[in-house]
């Protein structure tokens, strides 16, 4: 039983970093500032394009982040324990550990990689949610939804405020980008050093802010993946009707947060109104939709019908680390100048769509192949070495 549990969180850990990608492929091909943009997208508003931008704002953006989220704070009992200091036998020392070297992957990958990295905030904040694993389920949850809750009413106002008193677009900013757009496809070390700079910018932005809406969001679906956990909903030890329930509200949500997306690409002058509605919408009804698709999940696994999908899906999580960074590898390849064929700036949403396609095929394969033989992912393997010392890596008798 156990074992199953554990399957099931791979699985979901799997869906999580599959899903991601397709948020994050547009905003290493273009300038930040238009990469989720629909009128502001530099290729026009073909159906084809519109149609990948809608499917993805929303069925993908938001909410696969926010399932990965609730995901690491069950890692951090899973490593740490769940009763905190005085009674784990040393665990702590070892998810400390386990943190501090995953804050100095998260900063080499964003600095040298692709300056999107999540992985610096996950470090950060877990040293800080570590802190609250011996709260109670409830306690954990409550204060998890509640900070959620306080920040989706902020954004919601600060999203109208915005609507209000719009900010253009200044000719140094639209500089600028045009400036960074051209390093980025220009020769290695040009994109390597724009990539580093636009890397601090981002972290001094988030930091310099704090408390700034984004770490926060983060931490308050760390404390509702622990409390969710504890309760057994993460770890499939819930009744069906649970999950049940967890799908069909899912479900409204999604319908909730497409209708707002749906007027905006309908109207004619696309009203900064309505896209901001839908943000915010987005935004608020993302943990709904996430924890839906968990219990899609857990139903899956156990139909029939539908349990190879959880199976395919426990390889890519399993070793969920490589995967993310190779999705990095992949994208700063694909656009980066001096490391491929530097497409920076050159395509449109529906072949972004099809690179996706083809790494998530090439993921499942190749994560089915490696985990066939190997006890966890290579990237997993040295990241095991930093905080745990060394660990085999090949299984017995493959």
């Amino acid at each position: 039983m156990e074992k199953d549990r554990i399957v099931l969180l791979d699985s979901l850990r799997g869906l999580a970093v599959l899903g991601i990608l397709i948020c994050n492929i547009p905003l290493a091909a273009e300038p930040h500032a238009v990469a989720t943009s629909l009128t502001g997208w530099p290729h026009g508003m073909a159906p084809a394009s519109v149609g990948v931008w809608w499917i993805t704002q929303v069925f993908f953006q938001q909410k696969f982040y926010t399932l990965f989220s609730m995901l690491f704070g069950v890692s951090i009992l899973l490593v740490g324990g769940p009763n905190g200091e005085g009674s784990d036998g040393g665990r702590t020392a070892i998810l400390v550990r386990r943190l501090l070297s995953l804050l100095v992957l998260g900063v080499l990958h964003g600095a040298l990689l692709w300056n999107g990295d999540v992985l610096t905030y996950y470090a950060l904040l877990g040293l800080v949610v570590m802190l609250a694993r011996s709260w109670s389920p409830w306690r954990l949850l409550a204060a998890g939804v509640a900070l959620d809750l306080t920040l989706s009413a902020a954004t919601g106002i600060k999203l109208l405020a915005d609507t209000a008193h719009p900010a253009l677009p200044q000719p140094a900013d639209l500089a600028g980008q045009a400036i960074a757009s051209a390093r980025y496809a220009g020769t290695f070390a040009q994109s390597l050093a724009q990539n580093f700079a636009d890397y601090r910018t981002v972290m001094s932005h988030v930091w310099q802010q704090f408390p700034s809406n984004w770490p926060l969001t983060v931490l308050a679906l760390m404390l509702m993946g622990m409390g969710l956990f504890k309760l057994g909903v993460l770890s499939g030890r819930a009744g069906t009707a649970t999950y049940r329930a967890l799908a069909a509200a899912g479900l409204f949500a999604l319908l909730i947060g497409a209708l707002p997306w749906a007027l905006y690409v309908a109207a004619p002058d696309h009203p900064a109104v309505l896209r901001e509605l839908a943000r915010w919408t987005q935004r608020a009804t993302a943990p709904v939709v996430g924890l839906g698709y968990a219990g899609l999940l857990v139903l899956a696994a156990g139909a029939r019908t539908w349990k190879a999908i959880p199976a395919m899906l426990a390889p890519v999580g399993q070793m969920a680390f490589t995967n993310y960074i190779a999705q990095s590898a992949v994208m700063t390849i694909a656009f980066y100048g001096g490391r491929g064929p530097a497409l920076y700036g050159q395509l449109d949403r529906p072949a972004l769509a099809a690179i996706v396609v083809a790494t998530w095929i090439a993921q499942t394969l190749w994560s089915r192949w490696w985990m066939a033989r190997f006890t966890m992912g290579p990237l997993e393997w040295v990241w095991r070495l930093a905080y745990r010392g060394r660990t085999p890596l090949r299984r017995a008798g493959a």
